[in-house]
């Protein structure tokens, strides 16, 4: 199982658009090394072009929005929540560092929202879940400090720090949310990912997307934002992560 999970991250890495783009572009090189001048020219023009749409703001939006705009925003006083559900993100468990600067900002996102609804529903349990990977401290844990420093009680948060995945977080909140009514906190990109995951275990929590990336303004904006920016491209990386993701979820289900 451990190897077959490092496999499936090193492929999902692979494939992210950085990364497979800049193997064309190589494989191109080698095309161009061996004589075979136009193959090799219009795979690197292909990899280079497409990395550069993929850098620019309209292009990285229009991939992430039909993610982020599946879910709204969840309102706290809509009806009573039994569970509050935060998945795990990336974090860099440094001591050096403070608390907060210790979680990545979709981490920080989730968290947050985590603890204002926690707060608008003081009955509710408060589930974190994520593993170490690698730091020496798990987002879990993490998570629960952040809670407990902003005003939650200990004895309200169940930390889940084994599960590696969504998948695996699925798995392992399901048997405690069955016939109760939770809300699942996640980035409004990974959220549709994650809901048909919690479905596959036979619940159906209430989604809270947070953490949007591909915000719009409704002011004229100056040309240069439609320069290629690394920021784009990390939004076209998320929407690409996602849609990968979902294809798995559907290869797995045809097996």
């Amino acid at each position: 199982m451990p190897f077959l999970f490092l496999a499936k991250k090193w492929l999902g890495s692979l494939l992210l658009p950085l990364p497979l783009l800049l193997l064309i572009a190589f494989l191109g090189s080698i095309l161009l090394w061996k004589r075979h001048t136009r193959s090799g020219m219009t795979l690197i023009l292909a990899s280079l072009l497409a990395l550069a749409l993929l850098s620019t703001r309209p292009v990285a939006n229009l991939l992430l929005a039909p993610l982020e705009n599946t879910y709204a925003p969840f309102e706290t006083d809509e009806q009573l929540v039994d569970d509050i559900i935060v998945l795990g993100a990336a974090q860099v468990a440094d001591p050096r560092l403070p608390l907060l600067s210790q979680l990545g900002n979709a981490a920080l996102a989730r968290i947050s929202e985590g603890v204002r609804l926690a707060h608008a529903h003081p009955q509710a349990r408060l589930i974190v879940s994520g593993y170490a990977g690698g730091e020496g401290r798990s987002s879990a844990e993490l998570y629960a400090e952040v809670a407990q420093a902003l005003g939650i009680e200990a004895a309200r948060i169940t930390m889940l720090p084994r599960p590696r995945d969504t998948a695996e977080e699925a798995a392992a909140i399901a048997p405690l949310i069955k016939h109760r009514q939770a809300v699942l906190i996640s980035s409004a990109s990974h959220l549709p990912r994650a809901m048909a995951l919690f479905a596959t275990e036979g619940v159906s929590p209430l989604p809270a997307p947070v953490d949007h990336q591909a915000k719009e303004s409704t002011s004229t904006l100056p040309l240069y934002t439609y320069l290629p920016n690394a920021r784009y491209l990390e939004r076209s990386e998320r929407a690409w992560h996602e849609y990968l993701g979902r294809l798995w979820i559907r290869l797995r289900r045809n097996e």
